[in-house]
């Protein structure tokens, strides 16, 4: 009898511990539905297809490492930021304004120090007039950044040198940011062509060219921009005016006497430039004034050959009166 009990009690135990596990089981498959459920609700909620979802955890890890970089952290983006190339990268540019009594000799000068130290022109323009010996020149040189101090102090010895502005730019973080971002869109084309080759139906295939020709228009604009970097930094910018003067522009103190010197030099030379203006003026308007005068001298003629009729006609008036008065 005892047996039976205890037979009975064993069997009880084993068929409650099965209900258990297969509760269990059933909750924990309800769960991965749900979470399942979830993940393709939230990609609903992000406007990712089926495709999208598939690459979508990859995207997000290829952008911390570059949200690292932009940041100026490169540590958080692990062993990738040995690929890049983190040398730093310096953007130098500068303004010269040089006063030249030799304006055609100096800017011979000018056109071979840029060419001798490898350099170019990205821009040329001269104004004035020989004659009246008011010209100047602007220059827009990319000269190497290796030769950039070697012009510099070469340029500054030209003419006379007024003023010299640098500037430094410090562009290595944005240019380690551009790196990071081909890197990722690069990895990013080479998943949606793995995406491509296997799509199972025009759908699918359509979807997956919209989205690879949406990373090759990044990866051209982040190549270009990464171009342009490396332009910048081999190439420093120098702008360069060149101004013909007669004589230089002196440094003076700054006192009253020099002020009152200035103020009558400025007023000398106004008074000069009016009178010279005014001859100008005269000159243009000389043949006109020719034919003004002759006109005015015709005119002139004609009525006063009309008044000496007349008086000739009131003469010979008056002597018939005073023959008749005789009379």
């Amino acid at each position: 009898m005892r047996k039976g009990l205890l037979s009975l009690l064993i069997v009880a135990v084993m068929a409650f511990t099965m209900a258990c596990g297969q509760t269990d089981s059933g909750s924990e498959s309800a769960m991965t539905e749900a979470s399942g459920r979830e993940s393709k609700m939230a990609n609903a909620a992000l406007g990712l297809t089926e495709i999208d979802s598939a690459s979508y955890d990859a995207d997000i890890a290829e952008e911390s490492a570059v949200d690292a970089s932009d940041s100026g952290d490169f540590s958080n983006s692990g062993s990738d930021i040995q690929s890049y190339d983190t040398e730093r990268k310096i953007v130098y540019s500068s303004y010269i304004s040089i006063e030249s009594k030799k304006f055609d000799e100096d800017v011979a000068t000018i056109k071979q120090l840029v060419s001798s130290n490898g350099g170019y022109f990205e821009s040329t323009s001269q104004y004035g007039n020989k004659e009246y010996g008011n010209r100047s020149a602007d220059f827009a040189a990319r000269i190497p950044a290796d030769k950039y101090d070697a012009f510099m102090n070469s340029v500054g010895d030209v003419g006379s040198l007024q003023s010299k502005n640098e500037s430094i730019d410090d562009v290595t973080s944005s240019y380690v940011d551009v790196q990071a971002r081909l890197k990722s869109l690069n990895t990013k084309l080479e998943r949606l062509q793995e995406l491509e080759a296997d799509a199972e139906n025009v759908t699918e295939l359509l979807e997956i060219e919209d989205r690879i020709n949406d990373v090759q228009y990044e990866i051209e604009n982040y190549t270009a921009q990464k171009k342009v970097y490396d332009d910048q930094v081999d190439y420093s910018r120098v702008d360069i005016n060149v101004a013909e003067v007669a004589t230089y522009s002196e440094v003076k103190a700054d006192t009253a006497w020099n002020r009152f010197a200035d103020a009558f030099q400025n007023s000398l030379v106004a008074f000069l430039a009016f009178i010279q203006g005014f001859i100008i003026a005269i000159i243009y308007l000389l043949p006109y004034l020719i034919i003004l005068a002759i006109v005015l001298f015709i005119i002139f003629r004609v009525k006063k050959k009309k008044g000496g009729r007349k008086l000739f006609k009131l003469g010979k008036k008056k002597d018939r009166v005073e023959e008749k008065n005789e009379q």
